[in-house]
């Protein structure tokens, strides 16, 4: 007996969402020039093809474990926090959160190394799942950070600062919300990969192929899997 690859028909939408956030993680966003953002998601992606992962205790600068340019481009906080937001979210407190604002890293700089994170993640999780190469990160866009912000205030659902009013939309849709352009890279992506945000209440909704109950039973025992508190 043997395995022969099987040809995966992928969606045109899908293909699109993930060639648009591997563009935008390589943009300059707010607080972060493109080619910085490149390094937080190039960081991402070496965390993730990581073999010999560190525990979450330790960092990549205690041990000077190099994570290819990215240590040339950026601040070891950074790239600490990257790596340990990648390989161990289940493992973020509030005090862990608290002290990487300490070692420097400003508050809305943090929600955009999640934002990064968070859309990578994403992406790369399709193509290990899906058994097909992952495409390389494109060239960092040149520019300087925008620095544009929506109106912030400290929240009671979450660490970070979130657009205000706060806590006025749920903990998981509000955590992005100071930085709006990685925000609606996430939305695309969910939309994509998931579900629209504004079909979320409906429990029927599908695209024709796995049911939302189906959607919805893989996603808990992910969540599971990966030790997802919310």
């Amino acid at each position: 007996m043997h395995n022969e690859a099987v040809p995966i028909a992928i969606r045109a939408d899908l293909v699109d969402a993930q060639a648009e956030a591997w563009r935008r993680v390589t943009s300059p966003g707010a607080s972060f020039m493109g080619v910085e953002r490149a390094a937080i998601a190039q960081t991402v992606l070496d965390t993730l093809d990581d073999t010999d992962p560190l525990a979450p205790w330790v960092s990549p600068s205690q041990v000077r474990r190099a994570m290819t340019a990215s240590t040339e481009v950026l601040p070891d906080a950074v790239v600490d926090a990257a790596y340990r937001i990648a390989r161990h979210a289940s493992t973020l407190t509030l005090d862990w959160y608290s002290r990487q604002l300490d070692l420097g890293i400003e508050p809305l700089a943090y929600v955009e190394i999640v934002a990064v994170v968070a859309a990578v993640a994403a992406v790369d999780g399709f193509f290990r799942a899906s058994g097909l190469g992952r495409p390389p990160l494109p060239a960092p866009t040149p520019g300087a950070p925008h620095g544009s912000h929506p109106a912030v205030e400290p929240a009671r659902l979450n660490w970070v600062l979130v657009a205000a009013p706060a806590d006025r939309d749920a903990a998981v849709v509000q955590g992005l919300s100071a930085v709006p352009d990685d925000m609606d890279t996430v939305r695309m992506l969910a939309a994509a990969q998931y579900i629209p945000f504004d079909e979320m209440g409906e429990l029927d909704w599908n695209r024709g192929t796995l049911s939302r109950g189906e959607m919805e039973l893989c996603a808990a025992r992910l969540s599971r899997a990966r030790q997802c508190f919310y």
